[in-house]
């Protein structure tokens, strides 16, 4: 704060200035004048000062639709983004999992421009206790969005570039017990998804290949199974044998005639194949009507307490299968073959899992190696 004379040496006001460092890291200057106070004059650089911090948030909304809803600019992102992007079909079905199963339907009623920080936040919370790599992705997935909306100055900023992972687990796989697999065993006999859950312990496919499997991929004369369609190229093409056990059942299953070209359909509509939604569908209902035979108590159709293990999902048979390969003594470089693998060092890392079964056998050989070691010794 000064005072202003003229030449004269007569005063003409009070001036004040006053710096402040825009968003470009330069000062913008701002003057007030008055001649009848000081009290007057800070007055009117306090109003100044405010009409400049409205005016810079308006520049900062400025192009925002505020009727916009993010259910329409996510699913225009996908359309425009990811549909018919150059990335494999498996990653562009993981991208529509994530988008409408999961962020649409948290932020239906959210309009664009009013998601904050902790909104995005409180939907990564919802997956505590998750999949490390399913809640990495979603957090993905929304940033990815938001940014495309901010680059388009739709919003000011991204509400979800700073969100933390919560809680979540490693997704470490392991093999099924043997009560478990009794279990499977016995619900597999009646359920509607027997078949389908036999093939994935015995033959070890993925979601993805059980789901696409047909009739013309299976030769019961040879007791093969081919995979025509996987989420790698290493998986494609693979052949698998099919084991007596799984044969009876998928006999039984084709006699139903269900489908004439895909294996396994949807329960409610038999002329259409397997989409994630109705695989897993299938799976959780397994897993419930084994769930309910093992003693599960059940209070008005849901079960309140249940018996099995949180982690026993689908993959679990996967992982099963590539530990039931060691144990029978299938060398490392066929096993790659059988799961599919690019890299047998995939492989191996489900390989040095050692069962106590495995533990056992080679024992039993080490024992069998030195004693005849040692007698040859002796007789020498």
């Amino acid at each position: 704060m000064y005072e202003l004379y003229d030449r004269d040496g007569k005063f003409i006001c009070y001036r004040m200035t006053k710096r402040i460092k825009n968003d470009l890291g330069e000062y913008d200057v701002l003057t007030a004048r008055s001649k009848k106070s000081e009290k007057e004059c800070r007055k009117i650089m306090d109003d100044k000062i405010r009409d400049y911090y409205i005016q810079k948030e308006e520049q900062k909304h400025k192009g925002v639709f505020p009727d916009m809803l993010f259910k329409d600019f996510a699913e225009n992102w996908y359309e425009l983004n990811v549909k018919n992007a150059d990335c494999s079909q498996v990653n562009k079905d993981n991208y529509k999992n994530y988008v409408y199963t999961h962020i649409i339907p948290y932020f239906a009623n959210y309009k664009l421009c009013e998601i904050h920080e902790d909104d995005c936040q409180r939907f990564l919370n919802r997956y505590v206790g998750k999949s490390k790599a399913m809640v990495s992705k979603l957090r993905m997935t929304l940033r990815r969005i938001m940014r495309k909306a901010k680059k388009q100055k739709l919003i000011p900023d991204n509400p979800a570039e700073d969100i933390i992972l919560p809680k979540v687990t490693q997704g470490q796989r392991r093999p099924i017990t043997d009560e478990e697999r009794a279990m499977i065993l016995e619900t597999a006999e009646a359920h509607y998804a027997g078949a389908m859950v036999l093939t994935m312990l015995y033959c070890g496919l993925r979601p993805i290949e059980v789901r696409n499997l047909k009739w013309a991929d299976i030769d019961f004369t040879n007791d093969l199974l081919t995979v025509t369609k996987s989420k790698t190229a290493a998986g494609t093409g693979r052949k698998l044998p099919i084991p007596p056990q799984l044969k009876t059942s998928l006999i039984e299953h084709k006699l139903k005639g269900q489908n004439d070209e895909y294996v396994f359909v949807r329960y409610k509509n038999h002329k259409l194949p397997l989409d994630e939604n109705a695989f897993y569908h299938a799976w959780h209902n397994f897993r419930r009507e084994m769930d309910i035979a093992n003693g599960a108590t059940v209070y008005r159709n849901q079960i309140t307490e249940s018996t099995l293990a949180p982690d026993l999902e689908p993959y679990l048979l996967r992982h099963t299968f590539c530990t039931d390969c060691q144990a029978a003594g299938v060398p490392l470089n066929v096993a790659k073959e059988f799961m599919g693998h690019s890299d047998i060092s995939v492989t191996a890392k489900i390989y040095t899992h050692m069962v106590d079964e495995v533990f056992e056998q080679n024992r039993k050989r080490l024992a069998e190696y030195a004693n005849q070691k040692g007698q040859k010794a002796i007789n020498e």
